[in-house]
């Protein structure tokens, strides 16, 4: 009953022709005496989103009052779901839709088509290669942050004000998870700028949605950081509507009297908005054809030479569509990249797509590993890290305006009106922004060989997994797995950093703690950094060279230019430049060799480092310590330190335009302070592939 009216309305020529097609439905027939005094007094929008809800059978429940200051907050927001869905019949073909999906979830599709395991370029074994081309193609690219979720497994509370807060604000490391995305992305400019010398400024396109203010929030979180010192013409926001969710009975969820549950109607929305809002079009008047997508819950993505060599593939091949992939554990709630062949009348149809794991079933996909033994599932995980062809999405739009619709029955809780807590199953439509891909398929006479399926223009990448998906979504509980959780990503993150160190650096490394002696006595180490101090491992191997961290040590490097050699650290050894990739000119970040620089060659650190008693927040960066060497450079500055012991507690604060050198003399150490020299220090040329 539902679909057909929302094709109907579909096929209605304007506003007016869909009002009156609504009126004949026995639900509004039996409520217009009801409304009449309210409908005199709305627009046609308003209407027309009225006589929706009453035809969607949810006017009983949401209609409690006809006065017109009562209703006007919940015809406003359905005006904006009415209008965005227009392409499936509005507020009614999204309530067809949500009944439709619930009744055939896990009904198995009847199709002919095999499911592939995609083949791909692997990173791990070619990513040097293609990191070049990245770090050479970035000034054709832009970047687009899809940041509206709903994040609510996160269950993350302003401390102050106990407001939900959004995904992007979770302090991370020492930074939200935005400040981060945008540090990644700088440090990608800073390594183009020290090998050919140019300034890019790349724009960034951000979805957003009025869930949990989070439209707002990033806003503050960007306006609070002086916009990274980026021109703010460089930023597009654009916000994401907000949904109806819906229970098991079909009737949509409250929250209050007259007030909807709403929810993100999931990223899929990314394309026709970014189309409808211009982002697209702006995007390329900055002769940016091609763009990075990336969520903001996912850390490590930009580790070592993953983002460049995937989009240097991208770019270099010319593709339309591309994923970045890596393995995926068996029963992760993450759906996985397959490669769909179907016979045709004439040939063969190929599909590189992703399929969520909500929808395995109906898919006839099996969450099995890939081998017995195996903790991974035969097929490659979707990470939503994606590259795209800008007119490619822009004609793919025009075929599915909104792509990977589904439905996801998930446990929601929320407060009502008067304050008391609920829980309940509901569900909501959401639609994927990967599956833009299955309206760029392919056909072929034949049948692609084993061997052959890489020739297609939409592409996939291999990687290690802890280099390119760790995902911070939901908070951990005691007795659960780490997976998804900020204390999982860290983890991640300290197990990267021992790689690097152990088979770049030629450091001495302790063994990673395993979880539990994690949770009971903290982590055997812990290695942060910028990551413009690379980011790539082979341009860190070059900057430090050799020496050992102690069981228990840390060192902590925001800073891009070291020179380190044979660095010993029993402590903590904390260094931080202000200036890390340049110098700002009338608050604009100038790529620049007015950098912070630090020199340690033959230096041993040692202080009581890490207090481990206390409860230290490691994963937020929130550590209490004993003794800390901690050296800070302001603006051009320089340490430098050979042969020398640093004991106990050091605060070294090295002013702009100055260098200090450490040096050993009868048994103490001195600090010599001294003016920069006019050249270039002793660390030139270390950023080099």
């Amino acid at each position: 009953m539902f679909s057909r009216l929302a094709k109907e309305l579909t096929e209605c020529q304007d506003v007016q022709e869909k009002i009156n097609l609504l009126k004949e439905n026995s639900r509004v027939q039996q409520l217009l005496p009801l409304m009449g005094s309210l409908v005199e007094n709305l627009n046609l929008s308003h209407q027309l989103a009225l006589y929706a809800l009453v035809a969607a059978g949810q006017g009983e429940r949401l209609l409690e009052s006809m006065e017109i200051k009562k209703v006007m907050p919940l015809l406003n927001q359905l005006v904006e779901v009415e209008q965005f869905y227009a392409s499936i019949g509005g507020l009614i073909g999204y309530h067809a839709r949500m009944i439709e999906l619930l009744g055939t979830q896990e009904t198995p599709l009847k199709e002919k088509s095999r499911y592939l395991a995609p083949e791909g370029i692997s990173i791990a074994e070619a990513g040097a290669k293609w990191a070049i081309e990245g770090i050479r193609t970035l000034g054709e690219i832009g970047e687009i942050y899809p940041l509206g979720g709903a994040a609510d497994r996160l269950r993350l509370y302003d401390e102050k004000t106990h407001q939900p807060l959004p995904a992007a604000r979770l302090p991370f490391l020492g930074k939200t998870l935005l400040e981060g995305l945008i540090a990644d992305l700088q440090a990608r400019e800073y390594l183009h700028y020290t090998l050919f010398g140019q300034q890019l400024t790349t724009p960034i396109a951000i979805m957003t949605s009025h869930e949990k203010n989070n439209h707002q929030h990033i806003l503050e979180i960007c306006e609070e950081a002086g916009w990274f010192g980026r021109p703010k013409e460089m930023f597009k926001l654009f916000c994401q509507p907000l949904v109806p969710t819906i229970n098991k009975e079909g009737s949509w969820c409250l929250q209050g009297p007259q007030q909807l549950l709403l929810k993100p109607g999931g990223h899929g929305v990314l394309w026709r908005l970014a189309q409808e809002e211009g982002v697209l079009s702006w995007m390329q008047n900055f002769n940016r054809h091609k763009a990075l997508v990336r969520q903001v819950n996912n850390p490590v993505a930009n580790t070592d030479d993953g983002l460049l060599a995937f989009t240097g593939i991208g770019c270099v091949k010319n593709k339309r569509f591309g994923f970045a992939s890596c393995p995926r554990q068996v029963k992760a709630s993450e759906g996985v990249n397959v490669l769909i062949e179907t016979p045709m009348d004439e040939g063969y149809k190929y599909t590189l797509t992703n399929i969520e794991y909500c929808d395995f079933k109906r898919f006839g996909i099996h969450d099995t590993p890939e081998r017995p033994g195996s903790i991974y599932s035969r097929f490659p995980s979707n990470t939503n890290i994606l590259f795209v062809d800008i007119d490619a999405v822009l004609e793919a739009v025009k075929k599915c305006p909104i792509p990977g619709i589904l439905v996801n029955m998930k446990k929601i809780s929320y407060k009502t009106e008067s304050g008391i807590k609920k829980e309940e199953e509901a569900a909501r439509l959401e639609s994927t922004m990967q599956n833009l891909a299955d309206f760029m398929h392919e056909s072929f006479d034949k049948p692609l060989k084993e061997g052959e399926r890489d020739i297609l223009q939409t592409y996939l990448t291999y990687n290690h997994r802890r280099k390119t998906i760790s995902a911070v979504k939901r908070e951990f509980t005691l007795g659960s797995s780490l997976l998804e959780t900020p204390e999982g990503c860290f983890l991640d993150i300290l197990q990267n950093g021992r790689d690097l160190l152990t088979n770049h650096c030629h450091i001495q490394m302790p063994p990673l703690s395993d979880p539990t002696q994690f949770f009971e006595h903290g982590p055997s180490f812990i290695f942060l950094y910028h990551p413009a101090l690379g980011p790539l491992y082979s341009i860190i191997g070059q900057k430090w060279r050799g020496g050992k961290l102690h069981f228990g040590s840390e060192v902590q490097l925001q800073i891009s230019e070291i020179d380190f050699e044979n660095l010993v650290v029993n402590g903590s050894l904390l260094i931080q430049a202000d200036a890390i990739m340049g110098h700002l000119e009338e608050d604009r970040l100038i790529y620049s060799e007015k950098v912070g620089r630090c020199v340690l060659k033959n230096v041993t650190i040692v202080n009581k480092g890490i207090d481990h008693d206390l409860p230290n927040v490691y994963w937020k960066n929130e550590i209490a310590r004993q003794e800390v060497c901690h050296i800070v450079l302001r603006g051009m500055s320089e340490f430098y330190a050979e042969n020398v012991t640093l004991q106990g507690d050091h605060f070294i604060e090295v002013p702009h335009g100055m260098r200090c050198v450490a040096q050993q003399k009868n048994g103490t150490v001195e600090f010599e302070f001294q003016p920069v020299r006019a050249a270039i220090s002793s660390l030139e040329g270390t950023s080099k592939l």
